[in-house]
């Protein structure tokens, strides 16, 4: 008689990789019987991954079309490291894997803004930093509170041109998109290079200080503030109390 895990890991390869794989020994049915009862299983299985895909992409989804999304999605869960992957995780490479199947740009940008999305939305909960909160501090006491990033906040360079089912965002391609949770809904935030340097420097900051000297370093003096001040009223920024 096989050990459990060795029999767990023969039913598991047969699900994954075909009959081929069949274990003979395993089953007390037929073998006819026991691969009709795993093609059942296996379909069902297939059918929630790529439920899980299109749930995860919903933009992707409707930018491709049906049948050329699915097709993609049938290609991209047959993969070896997907297969073994963990339901609730089996869309974190889709991205990667649109550009490296040639969907660069516009495509690929728009998996990586969904799962960004998806990421920040289960987040875990902060308290954004609200201006109502510095506005009565004096300046000492501004530059030495100690901030940081806020969990649901997530950053993407684009490479492309927006896809149109991100039309809410306007015409114009920005440099790159903030996404931000404050409080329970997700918002996108258009960025400029400049404003998204800024950002990607929060989690390497300690103090308002420190952020108002990264934002003079990158941009200058006279607009420091006024790009702090939007990273405040995005939710980006959370306060740490001691």
């Amino acid at each position: 008689m096989p050990l459990l895990a060795d029999s767990q890991s023969r039913f598991i390869a047969c699900l994954q990789k075909g009959p081929a794989h069949f274990p003979d020994d395993l089953f007390s049915e037929d073998r006819a019987r026991a691969l009709l009862g795993l093609k059942a299983h296996a379909n069902t299985i297939s059918h929630a991954r790529l439920v899980t895909l299109e749930n995860a992409y919903p933009k992707v989804h409707a930018h491709l079309g049906h049948e050329d999304f699915h097709a993609i999605s049938r290609d991209y869960i047959e993969q070896d490291h997907i297969l073994t992957r963990d339901m609730n995780m089996i869309a974190a490479d889709f991205a990667a894997y649109l550009d490296a199947i040639g969907h660069h740009g516009t495509v690929a940008d728009l998996a990586r803004i969904e799962w960004a999305w998806l990421e920040s939305y289960r987040a875990a909960e902060a308290d954004p930093l609200e201006l109502t909160d510095i506005a009565t501090l004096g300046e000492e006491d501004l530059l030495a509170l100690v901030i940081g990033a806020h969990p649901a906040i997530r950053l993407i360079s684009l490479t492309g041109t927006l896809s149109s089912e991100l039309n809410e965002l306007g015409d114009e391609t920005p440099d790159a998109l903030m996404i931000a949770r404050p409080a329970a809904q997700v918002l996108f935030h258009s960025m400029s290079a400049l404003e998204h340097e800024i950002a990607k420097k929060i989690a390497n900051v300690a103090t308002m200080g420190n952020l108002l000297n990264t934002a003079i370093e990158l941009g200058g003096e006279a607009t420091a503030m006024e790009h702090v001040i939007k990273l405040i009223q995005a939710g980006a920024l959370t306060r740490f109390k001691g």
